[in-house]
């Protein structure tokens, strides 16, 4: 009997020592795998952070714009009215506050600060905000008393501004947004 107990005692020790190092090599693996996984964790909060402060700056601009801007569409709805037209000289007041309306609003958005989680994307939105504030602007130079005059140039501006900010929310991944039929009153 001590014959067979010398043997199993090795055979159980070995067994332990091979247990032992495999989990040893499990626990290595399993430190590898979580070590791969947390850049990916971490990218996929950078693009969730990402994400949100977007919809947020998104908002930011379009409460910004609207504001100041309902000057631009009382000017625009007066001077198109077949009945009850207002007067010349109200007219001409409406314009004149739509003008320094549409100024507000470019100084506004030149105001306007790229929040930190979005820094990566900075000049980008810099520019964007630009063609914005350039809209504006180019919407004030030209404001016309005819009724269905055409800022075709501030559209343009406009447009830009619009096609540069989906390129980042589709990067993003996120559906790109229509900042013309937010940004009215």
């Amino acid at each position: 009997m001590k014959r067979l107990l010398l043997p199993f005692l090795l055979l159980s020790m070995s067994l332990f020592i091979a247990a032992c190092s495999s989990d040893d090599n499990s626990s290595t693996d399993t430190e590898q795998e979580t070590t791969a996984e947390e850049p990916k964790e971490t990218s996929d909060s950078d693009g969730m952070e990402m994400k949100s402060a977007l919809l947020d700056y998104q908002m930011e601009i379009i409460d910004t714009v609207n504001a100041n801007d309902s000057a631009i569409y009382a000017f625009e709805s007066a001077k198109a009215k077949e009945e009850d037209k207002p007067s010349d000289e109200e007219i001409a007041k409406l314009k004149a506050d739509a003008e320094a309306a549409a100024k507000t609003v470019a100084e506004d958005v030149r105001a306007l600060e790229v929040p930190a989680a979005l820094d990566a994307n900075k000049e980008e939105i810099q520019g964007a905000l630009e063609d914005l504030a350039s809209s504006y602007e180019t919407r004030a130079a030209n404001l016309s008393d005819e009724a269905n005059a055409e800022y075709a140039e501030s559209d343009e501006k406009f447009a830009s501004f619009e096609e540069k900010m989906a390129a980042l929310y589709e990067e993003a991944g996120l559906t790109k947004p229509s900042f013309s039929a937010d940004i009215v009153d």
